[in-house]
């Protein structure tokens, strides 16, 4: 999840061109066909239908069934897919996760993963063990191949997000932070990508996720971009934080912001690189600072389907979170808690509810896109 704002936190080779050449052609074709209609300004909800699919996180949902029921009982509809952060220390897949994806076969949904290379339960950044350097060596291919071949075997389309906003310093796999030196993110990400392809795992589709792109961001996206061949897929995470947050790292307050003033930078920024379709894997409002029910109606009805086109996957971070920030000393200091769920009151509530109903956002997510 991302931070905000001023220094705050949050033997393959010979196989690597066949597989280059192949990419390129596919995804030619599918920009032409599947991006066409992203040129220029995209029409109403009313007339543009099945555009968005919409998706959500939830805490213990793929070990806790009920969580998932009772969430798509509350927005009136089941959303179309649900994201399930992995963290590298969990271990090599195993029956574990093959009953996870079976679980998604049950809902008839698709996967959507966070792939974390770290552990959640040690020091937020310095864990030498997981430095880029150390995928780029081979430390973990064992590791990611027993990813490449499960998934492959499970072999319906996975949406997989590895090491999201690598442009931050919040995370172990972060610029300038463990260690990690330019250029190895975009080295460890073509790494990962070559064994997963070259083990036969051509059901994924990888989504490169930067943070949003605010002032001093760490590094901009495209300083961190692997090139088209080895992304399918864009991802932009940001949130309204509202003034829920007394950010130490500035002494200030965190202001309540559009979604216009979240996103609309980094949207140009990402369409600037290349013509993709765009996931925001995470995104919420605060309640504190503003009306949370008119960001969400706002944000659904009248900013996606008109400013923002080329988006085809929206996720709602639905949990209760500590915010994290980075001190001039390096160290990660918890700030106060944020209450993102759709649910944090009846009219948050009705007005995602709404929203997420319209015809613009009743797309599925499929190996096709």
């Amino acid at each position: 999840m991302n931070q905000l704002p001023k220094g705050a936190l949050f033997s393959f080779e010979a196989h690597k061109f066949d597989r280059r050449m192949l990419l390129k052609t596919a995804l030619a074709s599918a920009t032409a066909g599947a991006l066409a209609p992203l040129v220029g300004q995209a029409a109403p909800a009313t007339q543009q239908e099945n555009a968005v699919a919409i998706g959500v996180f939830l805490p213990n949902a793929v070990y806790d069934t009920s969580i998932f029921d009772a969430f798509s009982e509350q927005i009136g509809r089941q959303p179309a897919y649900l994201v399930w952060y992995e963290q590298w220390s969990n271990g090599a897949f195993g029956p574990e996760q093959q009953g996870i994806l079976a679980q998604y076969d049950q809902w008839g949904i698709t996967p959507v993963m966070a792939w974390e290379p770290y552990d959640a339960k040690a020091d937020p950044i310095e864990q030498p063990d997981y430095r880029l350097a150390n995928i780029i060596a081979g430390n973990f291919d064992a590791y990611i191949d027993s990813w490449a071949q499960g998934l492959a075997a499970y072999g319906k389309t996975v949406f997989l997000s590895f090491a999201h906003e690598m442009n931050g310093n919040w995370y172990p796999w972060g610029v300038g932070v463990n260690g990690n030196q330019p250029g190895e993110f975009v080295a460890a990400w073509k790494h990962v990508v070559d064994r997963f392809y070259v083990l036969g795992a051509m059901n994924v589709r990888w989504i490169w996720v930067p943070n949003e792109e605010y002032e001093d961001v760490p590094a901009l996206a495209r300083d961190v971009y692997p090139g088209d061949v080895y992304v399918d897929w864009f991802g932009m995470n940001g949130f309204n934080w509202g003034a829920a947050i007394r950010w130490k790292s500035c002494d200030c307050q965190s202001a309540w912001r559009t979604f216009d003033e979240i996103f609309e930078n980094t949207y140009d920024n990402l369409l600037a690189i290349a013509q993709k379709p765009i996931m925001i894997l995470e995104t919420a409002s605060s309640e504190v600072g503003g009306d949370k029910a008119a960001w969400i109606s706002d944000a659904f009805l009248a900013r996606l389907p008109v400013k923002y086109p080329a988006v085809r996957a929206v996720t709602w971070f639905n949990e209760v979170t500590t915010g994290l920030e980075t001190v001039e000393d390096g160290a990660v200091i918890p700030t106060a808690e944020v209450d993102w769920p759709v649910t944090s009151s009846p009219a948050a509530l009705a007005a995602y509810r709404e929203a997420v109903n319209e015809p613009y956002y009743q797309s599925r997510l499929d190996g096709a896109q």
